[in-house]
């Protein structure tokens, strides 16, 4: 028992830190770049995690799943089969992203980084995934800390220390080292995790099943994703490079908080959910969920508390005007990040229950609501426009996944047997 609390600690501790490595690193790019450059590092950064999205398809849905399911015998073949996977979603996604180029919505001057920044993190990323489906759970921590945390630690007191190292590029070399040792560390832990190796013959069916899969949950997640990506562009294009540079410090304080919730709730409750339905616990899943409700709950209140009083704070310390100027703005910011907190616990109950239908009927019901908004209710400024819309986006969410829970619940031979 000590062991499984010491473990959990340690969990917790690498995540937590994963996470707010992506705060530390936003206050420092606050204090010593430039708003604009803020800005542009802020517009690169979700342009990457989008994209990551896209040259996925969220195959990893599918292969996690079956991880998940399966003894790790046949973990080879799953393995094997999602590699494949993804090389051919390499050949025909990644020649799409010349788009964000040739529409001027990144520069060209970027692209080079754009590409590596993007390739290197899709691969991280995904080991990181396998190694939580094959309970690899703190060594996926670690994967996580360095692909997002160990750099941050590294580049930021070098900015702080130095001025030579006080540009976007300097930041761009620190992530990608970052992500290329993530990707050694987890692609030797997933060989040594493996009790056999053995080369198998492609399962087209396999293959296409996933394709299936994934394919319906990319809809859902680009659309999820989406929101917290158009929402840069939006305030570019309403406002200027410079109130972009503001937004992104702080909804980047706000999400930054609430993800949080991943390495403290999520990544420990939503497995254990998984594994007790498919079992057919009832009562081990129903009790996990209710710890799940309760967790995301209180903690994204004290998480709103924490925020609206050290942001101020923080914006003060930063000593830059234009950052004080919108702090009015900040409520509206976490109470969008409050919605978004929400709408993760009928989401892993839904995913659980294979409701995926509801999954992307709301993602894409909220772009929607989303776009609308933005249309329909100019407001003050370009920030609390987006924010705005961005709440409400994430509002409409909460209510359609949570509406989805109830219908699915209503129709689960598990849970009314």
């Amino acid at each position: 028992m000590n062991n499984e609390l010491i473990k959990r600690f340690l969990n917790i501790a690498l995540r937590g830190l994963s996470m707010g490595s992506k705060l530390i690193l936003l206050f420092g790019i606050a204090k010593l770049l430039s708003p604009a450059e803020v800005g542009l590092f802020g517009l690169m950064l979700a342009t990457v995690t989008f994209s990551a999205l896209v040259i996925g398809a969220d195959y990893y849905t599918y292969t996690q799943r079956e991880l998940l399911a399966r003894p790790a015998e046949s973990w080879s073949f799953v393995i094997q089969h999602q590699i494949k996977a993804q090389i051919l979603l390499y050949c025909i996604l990644l020649p799409v992203q010349l788009f964000i180029f040739f529409t001027g919505l990144l520069e060209w001057k970027y692209a080079t980084w754009f590409f590596a920044l993007l390739l290197l993190e899709h691969i991280a990323q995904e080991i990181y995934r396998m190694l939580v489906a094959m309970h690899k759970q703190l060594m996926a921590s670690w994967v996580l800390f360095i692909r997002m945390g160990s750099w941050v630690l590294v580049i930021v007191p070098l900015m702080f220390m130095n001025e030579q190292y006080r540009s976007i590029d300097s930041l761009y070399i620190a992530w990608l080292m970052g992500c290329a040792i993530a990707i050694v560390v987890g692609s030797n832990e997933i060989r040594k995790a493996l009790p056999v190796w053995e080369k198998v013959e492609i399962d087209y069916s396999w293959l296409r099943k996933g394709f299936k899969i994934g394919g319906l949950f990319l809809l859902a997640t680009l659309c999820f994703r989406g929101l917290l990506t158009f929402d840069r562009y939006a305030i570019e294009i309403l406002g200027s490079i410079e109130m972009l540079g503001v937004y992104v410090f702080y909804i980047g304080i706000v999400m930054g908080a609430y993800n949080f919730l991943e390495p403290a709730v999520f990544s420990f409750l939503y497995p254990r959910m998984l594994q007790s339905y498919q079992m057919q616990e009832k009562e081990k899943y129903q009790k996990t969920f209710n710890e799940l409700i309760y967790s995301t709950v209180i903690l994204s209140v004290l998480l709103a508390a924490v925020i609206w009083f050290v942001a101020p704070i923080l914006a003060k310390w930063i000593d830059k005007p234009i950052y004080s100027s919108y702090l009015s703005d900040l409520d509206i910011i976490i109470a969008a990040g409050f919605f978004s907190a929400l709408s993760y616990i009928p989401h892993y109950a839904l995913y659980v229950m294979k409701g995926d239908r509801w999954i992307v009927a709301a993602h894409i019901s909220s772009m929607v609501i989303f776009f609308l908004s933005l249309s329909l209710l100019p407001l003050q400024n370009s920030i609390q426009t987006v924010a705005f819309a961005l709440m409400l986006a994430f509002s409409w969410m909460t209510l359609i996944k949570t509406i989805g829970y109830s219908y699915t619940k209503q129709h689960s031979i598990l849970l009314n047997a």
